[in-house]
């Protein structure tokens, strides 16, 4: 009877999480994940989108073929579990890996918060059932960085003065953004550029803006994610347009809006002498 009850005593201690149903995440965290478990999916803005991705193996193994006979089959949103205005949507039945889209609310406020999800086995065909996690998203407005350069250029009238935006994403969502100059800031100008930056990733972007004047012009240039007006950061900068004839030959260093292909030669050697005056 003793030896028995010792028998019991070491099962129980090892029939933890080492021989438990577990699924794994491997984005964007990596983490094994036991019932009633959470994963930090990271930090988003109001009305970014963030995936869960989930494998569908329970071995630790991968699916050859994207075919996995006896894994998990799907990752829900459980309805009482998601916050107000949230929207998660179920990853495809099958999908491999799973991929589960959840939507912040537009007027979520900064926080953290947590939300019940289910791996599901569909109908209990591989007797896994449906296991309960929790994802933790972090809400908050100050999701990217931006520097510009130069901060200030010359150039020539009605010339493009070229600045050089790097978007660096610090959040858990890819997202588009909007590039363009604060209303108001330039006479008549109105130039957008739209740049997709991924999560964890940074791009620069070229951005052009044009003086149909002389002058010296301190500007804002806006950066806004197209997910909502609320995450968005600005930079001054400063575009002197002169009429000389030296600075409208450097301005064809920085390219020009328009030209016939066969002048390119002749910009391209303007710009060079432009370089040694």
């Amino acid at each position: 009877m003793r030896k028995l009850t010792l028998a019991l005593a070491l099962l129980a201690m090892f029939s933890g999480p080492v021989f438990a149903i577990y699924a794994h995440a491997s984005e964007p965290v990596d983490k094994t994940l036991y019932p009633g478990d959470s994963v930090d999916v990271g930090k988003a803005g109001p009305g970014q989108t963030v995936y869960l991705i989930v494998d569908r193996a329970t071995d630790g193994g991968t699916c050859p073929n994207n075919f996995c006979p006896d894994g998990w089959d799907t990752v829900v949103g459980v309805e009482d579990g998601i916050p107000h205005g949230w929207e998660v949507e179920a990853s495809p039945l099958q999908e491999t890996p799973m991929k589960l889209k959840i939507k912040i609310a537009p007027d979520a406020e900064e926080g953290q918060y947590n939300l019940t999800l289910a791996v599901v086995d569909e109908g209990n065909y591989n007797g896994l059932g449906n296991m309960t996690i929790h994802a933790i998203v972090t809400v908050s407005r100050d999701v990217f960085e931006i520097t510009v350069t130069p901060t200030r250029v010359e150039t020539g009238v009605g010339q493009p003065a070229v600045y050089y935006i790097k978007i660096r994403n610090t959040g858990a969502a890819s997202d588009p953004f909007e590039i363009k100059v604060r209303e108001g800031d330039l006479p008549v100008w109105n130039y957008k550029k739209t740049a997709l930056v991924n999560y964890g990733s940074e791009r620069t972007i070229p951005y052009e803006v044009v003086l149909d004047e002389e002058a010296e012009r301190t500007f804002t240039i806006d950066v806004t994610s197209l997910s909502s007006s609320q995450i968005h950061k600005e930079m001054s900068v400063i575009v002197d347009s002169r009429p000389d004839i030296v600075t409208d030959w450097k301005a064809t260093t920085h390219g020009l809006m328009m030209f016939p292909i066969l002048e390119a030669p002749i910009y391209a050697i303007v710009g060079l002498l432009s370089q040694l005056l």
